[in-house]
């Protein structure tokens, strides 16, 4: 009996920058999130705001921050005052 093991498969985005040939999508660097449902609803929406700044926070080698502007009002933004691979959390 044999077991054939598949291998993942990794793709790598080329960047204009890096002499690619196809570039990525221009990447957010801040977002608006509004969060007036119920807590679990706020903190799954920052999240996924969050996951969509990290590949430009990666690229700038910075960090990101989450500013609370008002009850249930966030900017979320990549910081170069944040360290990479840091979310900070802040209020205005």
């Amino acid at each position: 009996m044999s077991y054939k093991l598949h291998e993942p498969e990794v793709s790598a985005a080329f960047s204009l920058t890096s002499g690619g040939l196809f570039p990525n999508p221009a990447l957010p660097l801040s977002l608006e999130v509004i969060t007036l449902d119920e807590p679990q609803s706020r903190d799954e929406k920052l999240n996924r705001a969050i996951t969509r700044l990290i590949p430009a926070a990666l690229e700038r080698r910075q960090g990101i921050l989450v500013i609370q502007r008002d009850y249930g009002k966030y900017t979320v933004r990549v910081d170069h005052e944040v360290p990479c691979g840091t979310t900070r959390e802040s209020r205005e």
